[in-house]
C-alpha cells in the first residue's frame, strides 16, 4: 500500500511538472494598439466630383469653421456640414457639401477654400444649399508617397487587439501598415482672420488677400485677390510634422510636433523665419495674443509624446520666443483665447476655462470643467458664443460669465 502511494505521488509530481511546462509554452497576453493603414487613390480617382446633398448626423466630427451666421464642420474625410446658426439655441443643419479627402477649410468673400486629397477646391456657398464648384487646383498638396499607379493620400487609424505569447516583442502602441519612409499628417490646425474663423487645429487660414495653408512639411501661399481663382505663389518648406497655423497681425504661428515656428508676413507673399521655439515632442496648437502664446502638448498615438501640459511663451521678441510658465494638464487637444478668457479642450477629460488676465498664475484660475463631453477644439467669438466641438458633437455656450458658462444648444453625433 506504501508503495502503491509513492508511485502515485510520483506520478502526480511528474504531472504537474508537465502541466506547468504546457502552461509555460502557452502563455498568451492581449496586445492593444494603433495601426496607421495606408490609403491608395489611382490618378483618376484623386479628382472626384463634389455634390451638395441634404443634411447627414454628424458621425466623425473634424475641424470646425464660423463664417457670418454659419458653422461648417468637417466630417473627417467626406466632406462638410453647413448648420445655419443665426438663433444659437437652434442651430439648424441645411446641407452637407460632399468633398472626398477632406479635412481642412476657410472662407472669404462667399467662396469656401477646402482640400479634396491633393486639389484645393474653391466654391461657391453664396448659398450653402446651392453650393458650386467654381475651380479646382489639381495636385497642390504634396502626397505621402506613391507607386506606379497609386498615392499614398492619408493613413487611417485602426484599433488593434492581438492575442500573442507572453514576452513576444510586438508593437503595443502604434503600427505602421506601409513599410516605406513616410510620415503621418496630423489633422490639426489654426485660427483664421478675414473672412471667418477657426479653430486652433486649422491647417488653413487667411489674412487679408492670402490663404496660407500647412501640410506635414510645407507652408503654401495662394493669392486670393481674386476670391474664385487661388493662385499658388510660393512654398517654404518648414521642416517634419507640422500640424498647426495661427495668424497674428504680421505673423503666423505654426505648431509642430517638435515646437513652434514664427514666420512674418510683411511681405504676405513670401513667409519669412523670424523665430522658433523648441519642446518636447507632441502635439502643439498655438493661439496667441499680444505678448504671449499659449501652446498646448499633449501624449497620444499619434503625437508620439509624454508631455500633457500648457505652455505660456513670451513673444514680445518674435525673433527670441521664452518660456514663461508650463501648467500641467490632463490631455489638452485645441484651445481658444479672446481677452482674459482661456478654453482649454482636454479630449475625454471635457472642456476647462481659466481667468488668463495674469499668464504666470493660469493654475490658480481655473473657472469651470466641465467633464461630461469629450472636446477636440474651440472657438470663442467676442459677443461671448463659446462653440466646442468633439468626439461627442457640437456644443454651443454663453461665456459672458466666464465663472459660470451656460449651455445654448448642442448636436449629437449618431450613435
Amino acid at each position: 500500500m506504501k508503495k502503491n502511494s509513492f508511485y502515485f505521488l510520483a506520478l502526480l509530481f511528474l504531472a504537474a511538472l508537465i502541466f506547468n511546462g504546457c502552461g509555460k509554452d502557452s502563455c498568451v497576453e492581449e496586445r492593444q494598439y494603433i495601426r496607421y493603414n495606408p490609403i491608395f487613390v489611382s490618378e483618376e480617382g484623386l479628382h472626384p466630383d463634389i455634390s451638395v446633398e441634404a443634411p447627414k448626423d454628424l458621425e466623425n466630427p473634424g475641424k470646425i469653421y464660423f463664417y457670418q451666421n454659419y458653422i461648417l464642420i468637417n466630417e473627417k474625410r467626406e466632406g462638410v456640414h453647413v448648420i445655419d446658426n443665426s438663433i444659437p439655441a437652434s442651430p439648424t443643419p441645411i446641407a452637407f457639401i460632399d468633398i472626398p479627402g477632406n479635412i481642412d477649410i476657410a472662407v472669404k468673400s462667399g467662396i469656401l477654400y477646402a482640400d479634396c486629397y491633393l486639389d484645393l477646391l474653391a466654391i461657391d456657398i453664396t448659398d450653402p444649399t446651392q453650393a458650386t464648384l467654381v475651380s479646382r487646383e489639381e495636385q497642390v498638396f504634396t502626397p505621402f508617397g506613391s507607386d506606379e499607379e497609386n498615392y499614398l493620400v492619408y493613413y487611417e487609424e485602426e484599433e488593434v487587439v492581438e492575442i500573442t505569447e507572453c514576452g513576444q516583442a510586438g508593437d503595443d502602441l502604434i503600427s505602421w501598415g506601409f513599410q516605406e519612409d513616410f510620415v503621418l499628417a496630423n489633422e490639426s490646425g489654426g485660427s483664421g482672420s478675414s473672412g471667418g474663423v477657426g479653430g486652433s487645429f486649422a491647417r488653413f487660414t487667411i489674412v487679408e488677400d492670402y490663404l496660407y495653408t500647412v501640410d506635414y512639411s510645407d507652408l503654401r501661399s495662394f493669392n486670393i485677390a481674386t476670391p474664385s481663382t487661388p493662385d499658388l505663389v510660393n512654398t517654404v518648406n518648414v521642416g517634419w510634422n507640422i500640424e498647426t497655423i495661427y495668424p497674428f497681425k504680421e505673423n503666423l504661428f505654426i505648431g509642430s510636433q517638435n515646437g513652434m515656428f514664427i514666420y512674418s508676413i510683411t511681405n504676405p507673399s513670401t513667409p519669412v523665419e523670424s523665430g522658433q521655439f523648441s519642446h518636447a515632442n507632441a502635439c502643439d496648437p498655438v493661439v496667441v495674443d499680444e505678448n504671449y502664446a499659449y501652446v498646448t502638448l499633449r501624449s497620444g498615438d499619434e503625437c508620439q509624446g509624454f508631455s500633457n501640459q500648457l505652455d505660456v511663451l513670451d513673444i514680445t521678441d518674435v525673433h527670441a520666443p521664452s518660456l514663461i510658465k508650463s501648467y500641467p494638464m490632463q490631455n489638452p487637444h485645441g484651445l481658444t483665447l479672446n481677452g482674459d478668457f482661456l478654453a482649454i479642450c482636454e479630449g475625454e477629460y471635457g472642456l476647462k476655462t481659466f481667468n488668463a488676465a495674469d499668464p504666470t498664475k493660469i493654475d490658480q484660475n481655473l473657472q469651470q470643467h466641465i467633464k461630461d463631453i469629450a472636446t477636440y477644439d474651440a472657438i470663442s467669438l467676442n459677443n461671448g458664443l463659446l462653440m466646442v466641438i468633439g468626439a461627442d458633437g457640437f456644443f454651443q455656450y454663453d461665456y459672458s460669465n466666464p465663472a459660470e458658462l451656460k449651455e445654448i444648444s448642442q448636436i449629437r453625433v449618431s450613435n
